[in-house]
C-alpha cells in the first residue's frame, strides 16, 4: 500500500482515539465497575480455593484481573457506525474515497486501545493497595510479557474484525440489537470473562482454547501467566493469525456484498 493511501486511516485512528479520551466520566465509571467485579470474583475464588492449590488460586486471580482490565476490548462497539446504518447517514460516509472496511476497523481499534488503557492504568495502580491474596501476579518472565503483548495485539485485531462482521449483518437486517447482542454474550462467555476458560474440564480445553473468541483475551492471559516454549507459542500464534485472516476475509466479503445492495433507512 502506498504511503499516501495510509494517511486517511491513520487520521481516522487518531480522531477516534482523541474522541475516546473525552469520555472521562464513562472511563471512571468503567474503572469503578470493573474494580468492583474484580474484587468480588477474586474473593469468590479465594473462598473456593481455601485450603486448596495456592498456585492455581494465584493464576485464577491474575486471570480475573486481566480480564477486568481489558473488558473494554470485548465490549467496545462503534455506536456511530450503528447509528449511521440505522438512520441512513451512512450514505454520506460512503462518499469518502477510502476502503470502508479498513476505515471502520481503524476507528474500532482506536476505541479499543484507548478505552482499555484509560481503565487499565488506574486498575494497575489499585493492585499496590490490595491485600496480597487478591492481588494479581507479575508476568512469569520478560519473555512471557513480550508474548502477552504480541498476542494481545492480535487478539484486539480479532475482536475488531468480529465487530465488522456484526456491522455487516446490521446493514442487511437493519437490526442493531439482535445479532450484536448474541455475539456480545458469546464473546463474554467464550473469551473467559465470566468464568476463566482454564477452569473448564480438560476434555474441552483444546476446543475452548482455539475457538475465535478465546483469541481475544484468553490466549494472551495464558502467555502472561506462563511463558510458552517455541513450539507451543508458534501454535498459539498460528491460531490467532488464522482466525484473524478468516475473520478479515469474511468481514470484507460481507461488506462488499452488502454495500452493493445497501438499503438506506428512510430512503
Amino acid at each position: 500500500m502506498k504511503k499516501q493511501t495510509i494517511r486517511p486511516y491513520l487520521t481516522a485512528f487518531r480522531i477516534r482515539a482523541l474522541l475516546e479520551t473525552q469520555y472521562r466520566g464513562a472511563a471512571l465509571g468503567g474503572v469503578i465497575t470493573q474494580a468492583f467485579f474484580g474484587l468480588v470474583l477474586a474473593y469468590l475464588y479465594t473462598a473456593l480455593y481455601a485450603g486448596g492449590d495456592p498456585a492455581g488460586l494465584r493464576d485464577t486471580v491474575t486471570y480475573v484481573w486481566l480480564q477486568q482490565m481489558f473488558f473494554r476490548v470485548l465490549m467496545t462497539s462503534d455506536s456511530e457506525l450503528q447509528n449511521q446504518i440505522m438512520t441512513g447517514s451512512l450514505a454520506y460516509t460512503l462518499c469518502r474515497p477510502v476502503d470502508q472496511h479498513a476505515y471502520w476497523v481503524c476507528r474500532d481499534l482506536a476505541a479499543q486501545w484507548v478505552g482499555a488503557l484509560m481503565r487499565m492504568v488506574p486498575m494497575i495502580a489499585l493492585q499496590f493497595i490490595l491485600p496480597l491474596e487478591v492481588r494479581m501476579a507479575l508476568p512469569e518472565s520478560p519473555a512471557a510479557f513480550l508474548q502477552f503483548l504480541l498476542s494481545l495485539s492480535l487478539g484486539v485485531a480479532c475482536v475488531a474484525q468480529i465487530h465488522t462482521v456484526t456491522s455487516a449483518i446490521t446493514m442487511k437486517t437493519l437490526d442493531s440489537r439482535g445479532f450484536s447482542g448474541m455475539i456480545s454474550l458469546l464473546m463474554m462467555i467464550l473469551a473467559g470473562n465470566i468464568i476463566p476458560l482454564t477452569l473448564f474440564p480438560e476434555t474441552v480445553q483444546a476446543l475452548l482454547r482455539y475457538q475465535p473468541f478465546a483469541q481475544a483475551l484468553d490466549a494472551p492471559i495464558r502467555m502472561y501467566q506462563h511463558a510458552q516454549g517455541t513450539a507451543e507459542f508458534s501454535i498459539s500464534l498460528a491460531a490467532q493469525l488464522a482466525w484473524l485472516a478468516v475473520l478479515t476475509a469474511g468481514g470484507r466479503a460481507l461488506w462488499r456484498q452488502h454495500l452493493r445492495s445497501i438499503t438506506v433507512q428512510g430512503g
